[in-house]
């Protein structure tokens, strides 16, 4: 098995660095020396230089300095060997000191970096930081800390030069600048392909202009501040993972797993933008959020929650403004062929949205100002893959994936006093396959709906012309045709499925 690999990635259309702040530290981490039993800090940076070379990286520098504890190198530049231009990282001055089976790098204050981005624009940034970096490789295992109590990224502002343009310029539309205050970093990681990434801040700040994705020639500027972002990563068999056919099958059969884990407190973020010659500007406030991504026994599973957010700003002279209680997520399938079923599930859940009175009133609805909403839909289902995942998932008559069973975990569309809400189950008899070419569903099952102030909120969407009278006459017979009372303005609605396709409402066949 090869072990994990920190080199360059090829060309590609994205700049040649993973995350801006940390691309020397990386860079650097790739370059660790092997077993540092007793090295004088010369042969240090003499193994430095050895393993840049090994990991495809160029090392130049102007001079050296020191005895055996530490030595100091003059005028350092580290570039790829085969692509030079991609990136370039110089710095004046390097400590290299052995600590025992450690190395601790301490770079000069200011790093500079040169980046080649796609179209050939290379664009240069400063990296400022009063830390260290410690690490040591063996041919079996690696370790990197990063410790840095202060660090800035900026972009050095200017033009690029566009390539072939004989001296032609153009302004460059994107700016950054990012500071994080206590930056610490760990990684561990085995040659047989377990690795363990945790990285986490006090607070990032940052200051960005980019081009607008959406229109040509416009950009986005967004500023502003995260509290304790967190990010957490540990994994097996990672060696296992590549883009050959069937590798995926191969690595969940090695015992591959993996978890990864962002968390945050809370943020800010003002923001602008240009949208048919019309100014929005925004600002965002919110609260904790976390996220978890697992990978493990043939599936993947995705969670997320967030605290209350509010939105507010201005579409020109429009102003408007959104508050959110909280909302999370949750998302889960199986990855690989598996003779049974296994879970899947779909949920996303908003809580108490309020919209301003001004949004409210540009959609003629202002009778709704004051009032939350919440929407909440949470689906569960049994099933499997029939086909590995691969170049070819997804073609074919036959679906990809076959569901035995579906449950309607939870279903809430509530708006101020009314409320829809909605339970139940049913087993697909032949599982999903079987349905195809079937009128109705040849199932076994039964779901509970219940429908309380439809009528309140029916006369006030009338009210307000949202529905035309021609159409509340049609709106209410299906309520009542496809429900039956049960309170003051309650409505109930079971609905059972039956094997031979027969569906019932509250007893009565489908009136359609």
């Amino acid at each position: 098995m090869s072990f994990i690999s920190l080199r360059p990635s090829a060309r590609s259309a994205a700049p040649r660095f993973l995350a801006p702040a940390t691309a020397m530290a990386l860079c650097l981490a790739a370059i660790q020396p092997g077993a540092a039993f007793a090295l004088t800090a010369p042969e240090a940076w003499a193994n430095l230089q050895s393993m840049a070379a090994g990991a495809g990286l160029t090392m130049t520098s102007t001079g050296m300095s020191g005895g055996d504890a530490s030595v100091t190198v003059s005028g350092l530049r580290i570039f790829p060997t085969a692509n030079p231009n991609d990136l370039i990282i110089s710095m004046d001055t390097l400590r290299v000191e052995p600590q025992g089976e450690m190395i601790t790098l301490a770079p000069s204050t200011q790093v500079d970096l040169a980046i080649l981005f796609a179209g050939g624009l290379t664009r240069h940034f400063t990296v400022t930081h009063d830390g260290t970096i410690t690490g040591n490789l063996t041919e079996t295992n690696a370790a990197l800390d990063l410790d840095f109590p202060t660090l800035s990224l900026v972009q050095v502002p200017g033009s690029v030069t566009l390539p072939g343009g004989k001296g032609s310029s153009v302004a460059d539309p994107l700016s950054v600048s990012v500071q994080f205050q206590a930056l610490d970093a760990s990684l561990r990681a085995a040659r047989e392909g377990a690795a363990e990434l945790s990285l986490r801040a006090t607070s990032v700040s940052y200051d960005v202009t980019y081009p607008d994705p959406a229109t040509e020639g416009a950009t986005v500027s967004q500023m502003g501040t995260l509290a304790t972002p967190a990010v957490r990563f540990t994994g097996t068999e990672l060696d296992m993972l590549s883009d050959e056919d069937g590798a995926l099958r191969r690595a969940f059969d090695s015992g591959f797993s993996a978890r990864l884990e962002f968390t945050s407190g809370a943020s800010a973020q003002t923001s602008r933008q240009m949208v048919e010659g019309m100014a929005i500007n925004m600002q965002t406030q919110g609260g904790s959020s976390e996220m978890v991504i697992e990978a493990a026994n043939g599936r993947v599973d995705i969670s997320g929650a967030a605290e209350a957010l509010s939105m507010s700003g201005n579409y020109g002279p429009i102003p408007g403004s959104v508050t959110l209680a909280g909302m999370s997520m949750a998302f889960g399938l199986p990855l690989v062929v598996t003779p049974g079923d296994q879970a899947m599930r779909y949920m996303i859940s908003l809580e108490d949205v309020a919209p301003s009175a001004e949004l409210l009133a540009m959609v003629g609805a202002g009778q709704f100002a004051g009032e939350r909403a919440t929407v909440t839909l949470d689906l569960g289902a049994q099933g499997r893959l029939t086909r590995e995942i691969g170049p070819d998932f997804g073609e074919g008559d036959a679906p990809p994936f076959d569901v035995s069973s579906v449950a309607l975990n939870d279903l809430r569309l509530q708006v101020g006093d009314s409320a829809l809400t909605g339970s139940g189950a049913v087993a697909l008899i032949g599982g999903l396959m079987g349905q195809i070419g079937q009128a109705r569903p040849n199932a076994d099952g039964r779901f509970l709906f219940d429908l309380v102030g439809g009528e309140r909120l029916l006369t006030r969407l009338q009210g307000m012309g949202l529905v035309p009278q021609d159409q509340l006459f049609f709106v209410r017979m299906m309520m009542n045709g496809l429900s039956r009372p049960v309170g003051d303005d309650h409505l109930q609605s079971e609905v059972v499925l039956q094997p031979g396709g027969t569906v019932t409402v509250n007893g009565a066949p489908l009136p359609f």
